[in-house]
């Protein structure tokens, strides 16, 4: 019988806590050596390039389409109304559950206005 390798973002498995804001640093890493190797480069430009802004909104839409899928992973393993004053009182496996999809939920949602005001920058100041 095949050996069965459990998957990291599992049922019991709490990676599901860090993986939106591992997604959110790498997007800030990522967009921050794009601008700062394009700036050097290109010194006597002030401005960032279209393939440059590109490249960063290009980053920024796959890391909201990871987040989005981290976020939807644990909306199903939250498996409830969204309440914030809901109280969990028994140390059940249901409960526990419900706990880290609700952080998890969460998180996906700070870092999804991290990884838009990462983004915003590129945006907003069109100089090096």
């Amino acid at each position: 019988m095949a050996e069965r390798h459990p998957r990291l973002i599992d049922e019991g498995s709490l990676y599901i806590l860090v993986a939106s804001p591992t997604i959110w640093a790498a997007h800030f890493l990522l967009c921050y050596w794009i601008a700062a190797i394009y700036c050097a480069k290109a010194a006597s430009s002030e401005l960032l390039s279209v393939g440059t802004k590109g490249a960063i909104w290009g980053l920024t839409a796959v890391a909201l389409l990871g987040v989005g899928a981290v976020a939807l992973k644990a909306w199903r393993r939250y498996n409830a109304d969204f309440v914030i004053n809901e109280e969990m009182t028994r140390d059940t496996d249901e409960e526990r559950k419900s706990f880290t999809g609700h952080v998890a939920l969460l998180l996906s949602l700070i870092s999804t206005v991290a990884i838009v005001f990462t983004a915003l920058p590129s945006v907003i100041v069109p100089s090096c």
